[in-house]
């Protein structure tokens, strides 16, 4: 037998491997369950804001009509140049539970998310800190679910992959491959079972923490200079042994993350290593099975195991698409341009390693 009969068969494992986990996450539903909360502790509601005067009214207007109303909310003005800030002070005129903080600069050594989230931080007064980006949207009841999850499990945080909104061609090529990633290689679950920090997960969308532990550990302070503090911040959180657990926002959380192909490119390229631990080898290795994985197979392997990989391959597709709540007849014929789209990904993610920085709203942001 050859060489090649022996990859080939290295890659019908792995698709069986990766069915099995997208079968295991759809089973078993990791999303966030209705729940009322024990004696309504104050929630912070952190919201760290540059430039999204377009996103910012309407996540205010959601947060304020939730069915849990012990919250306050401050939104941290990241000098923005647009009425991101005069948007803000309009929702203050009606609600005093909402406050804004204007962002004096960014100093040396620190990411611009990583430094809003820390100044909000110091400035909350809830029992929980509930970190939303500003371009999310939540159901009236997620607050209130939230709680009631984090208290029965005493998670130290608890995070959530908003459902993905796509509107454009571009960004149907782009986005759905990271939730292919996802479900198709970690078991969500093992998220709070399991003590690997290598079993880390986390979304910075939504990140929800006890306030205690945070301002004991001040956890954005400890990843201040990194381009992935959510993957950063779950694996401290491991390492300590501390609860934590990471769920799909089906129900509760929404996002339309990038407007078009480029963003989208542009946008996931800063972090898509991370799904890999980091490493760009590991990254390529991936997209390149990806796109020679299925002809490897049909020239080297038997009929039954040629089936046994195509029906692997198409049903994880279809349990990810009905999981992640997207259309499985687009995320079926797109697929093979998915994979391409997958691969400028990567290249994008190389010239980022290799540049050493990339520019995200007006700022460079450092490898």
């Amino acid at each position: 037998m050859t060489v090649l009969f022996y990859i080939s068969l290295f890659i019908v494992g792995f698709g069986v491997l990766r069915f099995l986990i997208a079968l295991l996450n759809f089973l078993t539903r990791p999303i966030l369950p209705f729940g009322k909360p024990v004696d309504s502790p104050k929630v912070s509601v952190l919201i760290p804001a540059r430039n999204e005067e377009i996103n910012i009214s309407k996540l205010l207007d959601m947060v304020v009509n939730q069915s849990y109303d012990n919250i306050e909310v401050i939104v941290y003005d990241d000098q923005s140049d647009d009425r991101t800030a005069a948007i803000v002070e309009e929702f203050k005129f009606t609600d005093d539970r909402v406050s804004l903080i204007s962002g004096d600069g960014l100093p040396t050594g620190w990411m611009g998310k990583n430094h809003a989230c820390h100044r909000l931080a110091q400035s909350a007064k809830g029992h929980y800190l509930l970190f939303l980006d500003a371009d999310v949207k939540v159901s009236p009841s997620f607050v209130e679910n939230a709680v009631a999850y984090a208290q029965r499990k005493k998670l130290v945080l608890l995070s959530m992959f908003p459902r993905q909104e796509l509107q454009t061609m571009g960004e149907r090529l782009v986005v759905p491959n990271m939730n292919w990633i996802l479900l198709s290689l970690l078991f969500l679950r093992l998220v709070r079972f399991s003590k690997r920090p290598s079993l880390a997960a986390a979304n910075g969308q939504m990140m929800m923490f006890d306030a205690k532990v945070y301002h004991e550990n001040l956890w954005h302070q400890l990843v201040k200079s990194s381009p992935v503090e959510d993957i950063a911040l779950s694996r401290l959180i491991k390492r300590k042994r501390l609860p934590m657990t990471t769920l799909l926002g089906t129900n509760d959380v929404s996002c339309r993350m990038y407007g078009s192909y480029k963003e989208a490119i542009n946008g996931f390229s800063k972090n898509v290593t991370a799904f890999f631990g980091g490493s760009i080898i590991v990254t390529l290795l991936f997209a390149i099975v990806g796109i020679i994985g299925p002809f490897l197979v049909f020239v080297s392997l038997p009929s039954p195991l040629i089936l046994l990989y195509l029906f692997c391959l198409f049903s994880a597709r279809m349990l990810i698409a009905r999981l992640s709540e997207q259309s499985v007849v687009a995320n079926i014929l797109l697929w093979p341009l998915q994979h391409v789209a997958f691969l400028h990904l990567v290249y994008s993610a190389l010239v980022f390693k290799r540049c050493k920085s990339a520019e995200w709203k007006g700022r460079k942001i450092l490898n």
